[in-house]
C-alpha cells in the first residue's frame, strides 16, 4: 500500500498478515504509534537507541491482534514524542508530525504521529497510548475524536511502558461512531459491568480560569447545548486539578526512572533535552516523597470518584488554548512552561484511572478545539455512546 505521509507522521511502513476477511472493522486501515510491538519489527519508542538495547519483539501487542481478528489492517507505525515523555510531538531524532488543522503549530503528543495520521485523512483510526495526556492532547490539538479507558480496561501487553501505573492504549478516529466501534472491541470491562446514565454536568470553573478567552466561550456553547439535551448544569470550583497536578510528576517521574534506568545507566542514549530533564527529576526523587504522592494519590481518586458518583460527567478543555506554534515551543524552557500548563488538565483522570473521551468542537476552518468527557470508572461504554449521541445530535459544529 502505497501512502502520501505529506504531514511526516508515518516511521516505518508494515505489512499485516492473516488479516480476517471479515469482521466489524474489515476494510479498515489504520496505524499505532511507534510504543506497539510487531513480531520482528524495531520498536523505537521514538528514540534511536532504544531498539538496539531492547532488541526485536518477537510477538504481536494484544491490540495489534485484536484488532487483526476484527478484519481491522495495519500499514504503518507512526512517529512519536522520545520515550512518550513529552505533549509537543517535537522530536529532534525523527522530526516532528505536521498539524493538518493547524500547519504552523505542534500536533501535541506524545502519540502526535497517530494524531495526525487520522486528522489528516490517511487513515480513518489509529491507536496511540495515554499516560499523561498523550492521546487526549493530540486528539484536541488535531481536531479528531480520542478515548482514553478506564485504567486497565484495554490490555497494555506489548506496548513499552512509560509509567506503569498510568498507561492506557488510546484511540483516535474520525468519527464518534467509528471511536466507539474501535474501543469497545479492544475494551475489557469486569464480568458483571455496571450501567451509568448520565444526567449531570460538572463544569470545572478551577479549568475555565485557567483557559483562555476562546477556550471559555467554547464550554460555554457545549454546556448549552448539552442543557438543552436535558443535563442539569453544575459550574464548581473543585480544587482537584491543582491537588493532581502536585502529584502527577512524582509518580510519573519515579515510574518513568525505574523503567528506564538500566538502559540510561548502561548505555547513556542520546535523550533530547527534555526528556532527559524528566528522566533525571525522577532518578532524584525519595522513596519517601513517592510513597507521600501515592498517599495523596489515593485521598484524590476518592474525592473525584465521590464527586462523579453514577450520574455525572466533567467537562475539561483539552488545553487552556489553541495550539501552540511550533516555532515558539522549540526552546527547551518554553517548552516545560507549557508542559506544566497544559498538564493540569489531564494529571486528574490520568492519576485516578478514571475514562475520558475527547471531543472535537471547532468548526471546519477555525483553528481545533477539543473538551474531554470524563466519566466515573468503568463507564466507558456510556461514554462513548454519550459522545456518538451527542454527535448525532449535531452539539459539535460542523467539521471536515
Amino acid at each position: 500500500m502505497q501512502i502520501n505521509d505529506r504531514y511526516n507522521c508515518v516511521l516505518r511502513m508494515v505489512h499485516d498478515h492473516d488479516v480476517a476477511s471479515t469482521g466489524p472493522l474489515a476494510g479498515f486501515r489504520y496505524m499505532v504509534k511507534d510504543i506497539f510491538n510487531l513480531a520482528g519489527t524495531p520498536t523505537t519508542a521514538g528514540s534511536p537507541g532504544f531498539s538496539a538495547h531492547y532488541g526485536i519483539p518477537e510477538k504481536d501487542c494484544w491490540a495489534v491482534q485484536k484488532l487483526r481478528q476484527a478484519g481491522a489492517e495495519l500499514v504503518a507505525k507512526n512517529h512519536m514524542h522520545e520515550l512518550a515523555l513529552g505533549i509537543t510531538g517535537i522530536n529532534p531524532h525523527f522530526g516532528t508530525p505536521q498539524n493538518p488543522r493547524a500547519k504552523d503549530r505542534i500536533p501535541g503528543g506524545s502519540s502526535s504521529g497517530s494524531a495526525v495520521a487520522v486528522a489528516g485523512g490517511l487513515v480513518p483510526f489509529s491507536l496511540g497510548t495515554d499516560t499523561g495526556g498523550s492521546v487526549r492532547i493530540p486528539a484536541g490539538f488535531c481536531g479528531i475524536f480520542g478515548f482514553r479507558p478506564t485504567f486497565g480496561y484495554i490490555p497494555v501487553e506489548g506496548v513499552v511502558p512509560m509509567a506503569f501505573s498510568m498507561d492506557t492504549v488510546g484511540v483516535f478516529a474520525n468519527t464518534a461512531d467509528l471511536l466507539r466501534t474501535v474501543a469497545e472491541l479492544l475494551l475489557v470491562p469486569p464480568i458483571t459491568p455496571f450501567e451509568f446514565s448520565f444526567k449531570k454536568v460538572i463544569c470545572s470553573l478551577d479549568a475555565l480560569e485557567l483557559s483562555e478567552p476562546e477556550i471559555k466561550d467554547a464550554a460555554g456553547k457545549l454546556s448549552g447545548r448539552m442543557k438543552k439535551l436535558g443535563f442539569t448544569l453544575q459550574n464548581t470550583s473543585t480544587g482537584l486539578l491543582e491537588r493532581a497536578s502536585n502529584i502527577q510528576r512524582i509518580i510519573q517521574g519515579a515510574e518513568a526512572w525505574a523503567l528506564h534506568q538500566k538502559w540510561l545507566s548502561e548505555f547513556n542514549p542520546n535523550l533530547g533535552s527534555d526528556v532527559r530533564s524528566l528522566l533525571d527529576f525522577g532518578k532524584e526523587l525519595s522513596s519517601a516523597q513517592l510513597g507521600a504522592a501515592s498517599a495523596e494519590r489515593a485521598a484524590l481518586s476518592f474525592s473525584f470518584e465521590r464527586m462523579l458518583g453514577r450520574e455525572a460527567i466533567m467537562i475539561l478543555p483539552a488545553a487552556p488554548g489553541f495550539p501552540p506554534k511550533t516555532k515558539d515551543l522549540v526552546d527547551p524552557d518554553q517548552a516545560f512552561s507549557f508542559r506544566k500548563k497544559i498538564l493540569c488538565f489531564h494529571n486528574l483522570a490520568s492519576l485516578t484511572g478514571h475514562p475520558a473521551v475527547v471531543v472535537p468542537t471547532a468548526p471546519n476552518g477555525a483553528l481545533p478545539v477539543g473538551f474531554q468527557l470524563i466519566g466515573p470508572k468503568g463507564s466507558d461504554g456510556a461514554l462513548l455512546r454519550l459522545a456518538q449521541r451527542l454527535e448525532e445530535e449535531g452539539v459539535y459544529e460542523a467539521r471536515s
